[in-house]
């Protein structure tokens, strides 16, 4: 059977629920890739939602794996404030129009990376 789950921060679980979606909390990344591993490993296919605060703090081999996996899809999905002290509205910005058209984008004023 086919489900949409999303891994977010446990503070922001109730809005889920209340929406009717299954929703599992995590503080770190850790927890969200105990989560994640027992989905890798079955066979059940379904559409996983990932915070983009743990997304970024994952294990790069983790999410190479998560990536190659097919019965698993996923998306990034914004979770509101960035995990990390380097965050800011406008870097978690930045990223997700990297992630969504290819492109890393500079404003007005800064600098390319």
């Amino acid at each position: 059977m086919s489900r949409l789950v999303i891994v977010t921060r446990s503070d922001l679980t109730p809005g889920f629920r209340l929406a009717g979606v299954e929703v599992y909390g995590a503080e770190d990344a850790e927890t969200a890739q105990e989560l994640i591993s027992s989905w890798l490993e079955g066979d059940e296919v379904n559409l996983l939602a990932i915070d983009d605060g743990l997304m970024d703090i994952m294990d790069p081999a983790f999410v190479k794996r998560l990536q190659a996996c097919e019965h698993l899809p996923h998306l990034i999905i914004p979770g509101g404030k960035p995990f990390g002290p380097e965050g800011s509205r406008r870097s978690r910005v930045v990223e997700m129009i990297r992630r969504a058209i290819g492109f890393h984008i500079t404003f007005k004023g800064e600098e390319a990376k």
